[in-house]
């Protein structure tokens, strides 16, 4: 199915692309920080720079996706991506800053108080692509998603990111059903109701359902 391979090599390039920018940001930072520049300025700079050229490929990517499918089908990839997009920019915030409060790091904390306009500002640029996709088909980001290509393709390589990626869509599209379920329980405005049932052993197990919820007699209350 089109779609799932498309979700699929969206897993790719983000996986094989944050890997590499660690690595890359690790050693360009050690370097910054002998020359006494703040290992906090390098490392707001680093995830500015890194969430923007991941949401520039991945947007890039879907345009040309967009561009060979039919109009509802072109709709479903843009949804598709922004989830993607969306869900994965917002786990790595929250997975740094629950490090950085571990690590009591109270400057980098502080700095992530903005990380939700960062997020934002994310999404506005991964729709803006899709509606104009010039602004990232540029000659580094294209570099960019053929080195990724040629990566994925190397013969060793490709088990293991390929592995990575097959988990990586199926928690994304576990995420999706989640939050789908989220929506739906708002939209019918259903109650969690709980029932106990007992076991063989005379202990009691706890289970929880949902029931509609009547508007009409809950507002005449």
């Amino acid at each position: 199915m089109p779609l799932l391979e498309y979700i699929f090599y969206m897993g790719v390039i983000i996986i094989v692309f944050t890997s590499a920018w660690k690595i890359l940001a690790t050693i360009i930072s050690s370097l910054l920080k002998d020359l006494g520049i703040s290992k906090d300025f390098s490392f707001l700079f680093f995830k500015t720079v890194s969430y923007y050229l991941l949401v520039s490929i991945t947007a890039l990517k879907t345009a040309q996706q967009m561009e060979s499918a039919h109009s509802v089908v072109a709709v479903v990839y843009a949804i598709a991506g922004t989830f993607i997009i969306y869900t994965t920019i917002a786990a790595n915030l929250e997975k740094n800053r629950w490090r950085a409060v571990m690590n009591f790091e109270r400057k980098r904390i502080r700095v992530m108080r903005y990380d939700g306009y960062l997020l934002m500002a994310c999404i506005l640029l991964f729709i803006f692509t899709l509606i104009q996709p010039v602004i990232a088909d540029t000659p580094m980001h294209n570099w960019i998603l053929t080195t990724i290509r040629k990566i994925y393709t190397f013969p060793v390589l490709q088990f293991f990111i390929a592995i990575f990626a097959f988990f990586y869509m199926i928690n994304l599209i576990f995420k999706g059903l989640r939050a789908t379920d989220t929506v739906l329980q708002t939209i019918f405005k259903r109650k969690p109701v709980n029932t106990t049932t007992p076991d063989s052993d005379g202990n009691y197990t706890v289970y929880t359902d949902y029931e509609e919820v009547d508007t009409d007699n809950t507002d005449n209350k």
